[in-house]
């Protein structure tokens, strides 16, 4: 994706290298697709969908042959593919809708410092003890998210409660799909395809960062880090305007634009002749992905009904993680065609192409649901798809 990090921390999005990480085992290894209907129960579906994952982790630990350390890896992304919808529908039924902004900036940073701690604390712990013990650390881990999902309350103060069963012959409010919402459907159409896009950057960062520039470990660490900076700044700053953003044409707008933004950093880190000068224009990118991400999670809590929320972030995730699946086999072909710094422009310029290309859908969608608004004038322009939990 546009540095492996146009996904949302729902972006876990800790999602640097997860396929890599799944077959090492390493902790955060959740490359599969989402699953979607447990994820419709939050904090329980949550704590029953994760009750196996401890034990796979635990049985990774002790496991010898390839074969069955497959098979485990497998299972382990099942698990924590019904995991990362249940997290994210978790937010919005938390949190009162004006605060819905703040609190997916906080949890893209807890997602994202975990990221980064996570992985230096497992090379510790391999280095020192070997690979058994940073997996049993990692069944602990998520012993605890079980717990945590078992204890967490979404009904504030008790004010909600679920919709009663319609009875004698009351309608049955319909199934959502993501087809019945044209705005829904171009925002996450156009993500996964600039994420298709612009993803063969993961593959060609570390040729063209370590070999096109030279530069040491360190020096890729700080550069790769700076990406993951800014996305935990761009949360916080971009929170704010999306208090005031209430419309959602204007969400939608202001997200693509910021995905420009994105493509735009990776198309500048072409022309750098040093690696240092790659940490202030990814640092950029990074704040601009953080902002969409945090656009994104907005958008859906405010336009899918509570009960739905776990399918609507399956959905959106399987969508942008697929896309990103074909920018890592677009990068890896592609690199064995030409040099990293030409494929790095590359990607860029296929990315704003990309955004350039879905500008005229999200128009039509914005004023298709603008014209759908008028004869509700009366109602607020954005609000949450459910009432807010009372405080």
């Amino acid at each position: 994706m546009v540095r492996g990090r146009l996904v949302q921390r729902h972006p876990a999005a800790a999602h640097r290298r997860r396929t890599r990480r799944a077959q090492r085992g390493d902790p955060g290894a959740d490359g599969a697709l989402p699953a979607a209907p447990a994820g419709d129960r939050p904090a329980r579906g949550g704590a029953h969908g994760g009750r196996a994952v401890p034990g796979i982790c635990l049985a990774l630990a002790y496991a010898d042959q390839p074969a069955l350390v497959i098979a485990l890896v497998a299972l382990l992304a099942t698990g924590l593919a019904v995991i990362q919808p249940v997290l994210a529908a978790l937010v919005p039924a938390m949190v009162r809708a004006d605060d819905l902004p703040r609190a997916s900036a906080l949890n893209q940073t807890a997602g994202t410092l975990g990221a980064l701690a996570g992985p230096a604390l497992a090379g510790v712990l391999v280095g020192t003890f070997g690979a058994r013990l940073p997996l049993l650390v990692d069944a602990g881990s998520y012993l605890a998210l079980v717990a945590a999902g078992l204890l967490i309350r979404t009904r504030r103060g008790g004010a909600r409660g679920t919709a009663p069963a319609a009875a004698d012959g009351a309608s049955v409010p319909p199934t959502w799909r993501l087809r019945q919402d044209p705005l829904l459907v171009v925002m996450v159409g156009s993500l996964a395809a600039v994420v298709a896009a612009v993803g063969a950057i993961n593959v060609v960062e570390v040729f063209f960062i370590r070999e096109i520039l030279g530069s040491s470990t360190t020096m890729y660490g700080l550069v790769t880090g700076s990406w993951t900076l800014g996305i935990v700044l761009g949360g916080w700053l971009f929170a704010r305007l999306a208090r005031r953003l209430t419309d959602d044409g204007a969400l939608l707008g202001a997200g693509l634009a910021l995905l420009g933004g994105c493509c735009l950093a990776v198309l500048g880190s072409a022309a750098v002749p040093a690696a240092m000068l790659l940490v202030p224009i990814w640092l950029a990118g990074g704040v601009a992905n953080g902002g969409d991400n945090v656009f994104n999670n907005l958008l859906l809590a405010r336009r899918v009904p509570e009960a739905s929320r776990g399918r609507a972030f399956a959905v959106f995730g399987a969508a942008v993680q697929g896309a990103g699946m074909a920018g890592y086999l677009i990068g890896g072909l592609l690199l064995e065609l030409a040099a990293p710094r030409p494929l790095v422009a590359g990607a860029g310029v296929a990315g704003l192409l990309v955004v350039a290309a879905v500008v005229a859908p999200v128009r039509r969608a914005v004023r298709a649901e603008r014209a759908a608004r008028l004869p509700a004038a009366g109602r607020p322009a954005a609000e949450l798809a459910t009432p807010a939990p009372s405080r």
